[in-house]
C-alpha cells in the first residue's frame, strides 16, 4: 500500500475547484487501493467541507493534527503560552487573525480583515477571541494590507514561525516550528504501517518543503518555488496542466 499527501493550494486546487484530471486519478488511486491524504494548513472544518470526497484522511493546521475517520493519528496542539504570545505580536503591528481548532475557529486582531476572512475561510461569521489563553487551537492565519505589512508581521512573530503567503491574497499561513508537515506524513505512515519509502508528497509553496523531504518521494509542481523544487524528486507540470495526473502516472500509481 502507498500513501499520497497532496497540499491544497496551488497543488491539488484552485480555490476550491479540483481539476478533473486530478480528481479522476486521485480515485484511481484509491480504487488501486492505495490511500490519499491532504495535507494543508487549512483547518479541519474547511478541509472536510470542500475536500471530503476526495482523500481517505487529512493533515491540518500544517501538520498539527492528522486523521482517518474517527482515528486521531497525530496532535500537536499549540499551548495557551504559544497562542498568547503571537496574537500579542499580531496586534502590535495591526494585523488580523484567525485561529484553528479541530472543530472550531476564531478571529482577533483588526475587525477590517473579517471582511476578508469570512468569505475565504468559508465557515460563517467567526466568533471573535475574547481570551487567548482559553482556546483550543493548532494553528493560525494572517491577514495584511501588502507585503510590506506581512513582513512587520513575520517580524513580529520572530524565528518561531514560518509565514507561507497565499499567492496575491493579502492573507498567509503560519506554521509554528515544533511540528510541520513533515512530522505528519512520518507521524501518519507509522500510525499505519506504511514505509516511508511507500509514500508520496505533492506541493508547491515553502509549508511543503518538510514534506517533500520526509516522504519516500518528493513531487513539485511545475508552479511550485524554486526552493521546493531543487528538494523534489520530481518535478511535474503546472497545476493548470494535468500536474497531479501527470506524476501519479508517472510513478505508476493511477
Amino acid at each position: 500500500m502507498h500513501i499520497a499527501f497532496f497540499d491544497i493550494d496551488g497543488t491539488l486546487a484552485t480555490g476550491t475547484n479540483v481539476p478533473q484530471s486530478a480528481a479522476e486519478a486521485l480515485k484511481r488511486m484509491r480504487a488501486n487501493g492505495d490511500l490519499v491524504f491532504i495535507c494543508t494548513g487549512r483547518a479541519r472544518a474547511y478541509v472536510e467541507t470542500h475536500f471530503g470526497d476526495y482523500a481517505d484522511g487529512f493533515v491540518c493546521s500544517n501538520g498539527r493534527i492528522a486523521f482517518m475517520g474517527d482515528r486521531n493519528l497525530v496532535d500537536a496542539q499549540l499551548t495557551p503560552e504559544q497562542v498568547k504570545t503571537f496574537t500579542e505580536a499580531l496586534d502590535e503591528v495591526g494585523a488580523g487573525y484567525a485561529f484553528f481548532g479541530e472543530r472550531d475557529t476564531w478571529y482577533g486582531g483588526s475587525e477590517k480583515y473579517r471582511e476578508i476572512a469570512e468569505p475565504v475561510l468559508k465557515l460563517g461569521h467567526l466568533p471573535r477571541i475574547e481570551d487567548p489563553a482559553a482556546i483550543h487551537a493548532y494553528n493560525f492565519d494572517i491577514y495584511f494590507d501588502d507585503v510590506d505589512h506581512r513582513l512587520a508581521a513575520t517580524r513580529a512573530l520572530g524565528d518561531a514561525c514560518l509565514v507561507n503567503p497565499h499567492g496575491p491574497h493579502p492573507s498567509a499561513d503560519v506554521t509554528v516550528i515544533g511540528a510541520d508537515k513533515g512530522d505528519a506524513v512520518r507521524g501518519v505512515a507509522a500510525a499505519l504501517g506504511v514505509a516511508i519509502e511507500d509514500t508520496y508528497a505533492f506541493g508547491d509553496g515553502i509549508n511543503d518543503l518538510s514534506m517533500i523531504v520526509a516522504a519516500g518521494h518528493g513531487i513539485a509542481m511545475g508552479n511550485a518555488m524554486d526552493e521546493l523544487k531543487e528538494a523534489a524528486e520530481y518535478v511535474t507540470a503546472d497545476i493548470d496542466d494535468d500536474g497531479v495526473a501527470k506524476a501519479l502516472a508517472h510513478y505508476g500509481l493511477a
